[in-house]
């Protein structure tokens, strides 16, 4: 637990962001850096992943870092892939092929590496459960077949974290008492409700999307998830005006949802994020006796 006699405790609600939910662990990083520890941790989708390993593991940044990413599907078209040389058009047209067909006859291109992905998950965790963390912490899932919001704060922490962050039509669903669980920001991008649901009564939310930029949109499938797209990032705009303080990592450039690669680049960018705005972090966190509180939104 943080140190309360330091600053006003809070908790961190780790939103999605696929591969950029890596900057999750740089905004850890970097408020640890300054002082600040979260009390508790909601965590959905990557944000499950970051936010259990770093309630059950004193060494999760390194842990997190040295995750081996090779074996997970590659990166979804772009529309610069769709627009550039022969080659590129062609690769992006066999991914869609490939994508369409696993995702009717199967579960998604994921599924090749499903046994990979919990092995991680189950090593990232050290096969605990999520009531073991050193902080309370919760993990938000979907169930795909009542298309309800499903919170996890006891029982194993990697098929909690696997069910948060399985991407429809990419990763099979996480099952669990007979349920479909797929990933947790399709019902709620940002479980602030949740957050609030622990002692602490501040919460920060971290928030790893980027900005919707113009787009030209040129067949069906690039038209459903650019819907899929707005959906979210609207239903996040209202979400995160509960929150007391949201951190938007400043990402120099595009990043696709499974660009793990870049995974170096996104910790860099939370680095930042927290950076920009120490003066923000410290008005809200540190003791009214010390800084006069007031609520600040991004």
């Amino acid at each position: 637990m943080s140190d309360t006699s330091s600053h006003r405790p809070f908790t961190l609600v780790l939103a999605s962001g696929g591969a950029r939910g890596y900057a999750h662990a740089g905004v850890l990083r970097a408020l640890e850096a300054e002082g600040f520890r979260p009390d508790a941790v909601v965590g959905v989708s990557m944000g499950a992943v970051i936010g259990a390993t770093y309630a059950l593991r004193t060494d999760w940044y390194d842990a997190i870092l040295g995750v081996d990413t090779s074996p997970f599907p590659d990166r979804l078209p772009t529309n610069e892939d769709w627009e550039g040389s022969s080659w590129q058009w062609m690769r992006a047209a066999g991914t869609y092929v490939r994508l369409t067909y696993e995702s009717t006859f199967g579960w998604g291109v994921g599924n090749r590496s499903y046994s990979q992905t919990t092995k991680t998950l189950r090593t990232l965790t050290r096969e605990r459960n999520l009531e073991e963390g050193r902080v309370p912490v919760a993990v938000c899932a979907t169930d795909l077949q009542a298309g309800t919001r499903e919170v996890f704060r006891s029982g194993p922490a990697a098929e909690a974290a696997y069910a948060s962050a399985a991407i429809p039509g990419i990763f099979p669903p996480g099952r669990r008492e007979g349920r479909l669980l797929i990933d947790g920001a399709y019902a709620d991008v940002a479980p602030v409700d949740v957050a609030r649901d622990f002692d602490p009564s501040l919460v920060v939310v971290v928030d790893p999307t980027q900005p919707l930029a113009p787009k030209n949109v040129r067949n069906g499938f690039q038209a459903m998830m650019r819907a899929v797209e707005i959906c979210q990032m609207r239903h996040a705009d209202l979400r995160f005006k509960d929150a007391d303080l949201v951190l938007r990592p400043p990402f120099r450039r595009t990043i696709d949802t499974l660009e793990f690669d870049a995974r170096r680049e996104c910790v860099a960018a939370g680095l930042r994020a927290v950076r920009q705005r120490r003066g923000d972090v410290n008005r809200l966190l540190q003791p009214r006796s010390d800084v006069a509180f007031s609520s600040t939104e991004s």
